[in-house]
């Protein structure tokens, strides 16, 4: 991997992309301030690629501390991504590259980054392209709607069903993210998603802690019933594979 380069577009599965996010090597161990103003983050406005590397880092480093809560952080998570500046050179050769993509028939994914405690990926959905249910285990996520339009489906696990050798999930949320939306989940809470682009769509995505071998190997996808289970309003009933 010495001669990686992070510009350059990866077209793979989804099992394929978490184990290359194993190998990719640390890109910037801090990042370099480059806004104008000296590397003085302004107060609001967009903020140019470097600037939200250096902010999402220090919010992202704080989880090794006592009073880490992780609804504080993807809130602050959030609101750093949401001023981006999605005309940064960074995101403008992602978008460049993304092209290379166009209809193969799968979801594509290119690691933009990858540090200590998170690491950020480039997501790029044709029109009716999904990953389905799926889950992140000891995990936050945040994701940025870039580009397109996307239904987001977000649910936490009950317990199994009774008598059953299966699992029930309570909708939290189905939402359709556009231009500028931001979702969030939480090791806890809403960390069970599935996602469909309505559009061609694509995601700037941020996980904090970053995908590890013992990550990659509790992370579980479901087959989820289309109806409630037992007319239990917002309760699905699923299986593991």
């Amino acid at each position: 991997m010495d001669d990686y380069s992070r510009r350059a577009f990866i077209r793979t599965s989804v099992p394929g992309f978490l184990g290359l996010t194993m190998a990719l090597p640390s890109i910037t161990a801090f990042a370099t301030r480059a806004n104008a103003c000296h590397g003085r983050i302004p107060a609001d406005g967009a903020i140019n690629w470097d600037a939200f590397l250096e902010a999402i880092a220090r919010e992202a480093s704080r989880q090794h501390l006592d009073d880490w809560n992780e609804e504080d952080y993807v809130a602050k998570a959030a609101a750093i991504v949401s001023r981006l500046d999605l005309d940064s050179p960074d995101l403008r050769q992602a978008f460049e590259k993304a092209k290379g993509g166009i209809g193969n028939q799968r979801v594509d994914f290119d690691p933009l980054e990858k540090q200590l405690d998170f690491q950020i990926s480039f997501i790029q959905f044709e029109k009716g392209e999904e990953i389905r249910h799926h889950d992140h285990p000891g995990m936050t996520g945040v994701l940025l709607c870039a580009t397109g339009a996307i239904d987001v489906w977000n649910y936490d696990e009950i317990h199994a069903a009774p008598g059953k050798e299966t699992l029930l999930l309570k909708q939290i949320s189905k939402t359709t993210m556009n231009k500028s939306d931001v979702s969030t989940l939480t090791s806890r809470d809403r960390n069970i998603h599935r996602l469909k682009a309505r559009d061609m769509t694509q995601l700037v995505d941020i996980f904090a802690p970053p995908y590890n071998k013992e990550r990659i190997g509790r992370s579980r996808w479901f087959k989820v019933d289309l109806e409630p289970y037992e007319g239990r309003k917002s309760v699905f009933e699923a299986s593991l594979g």
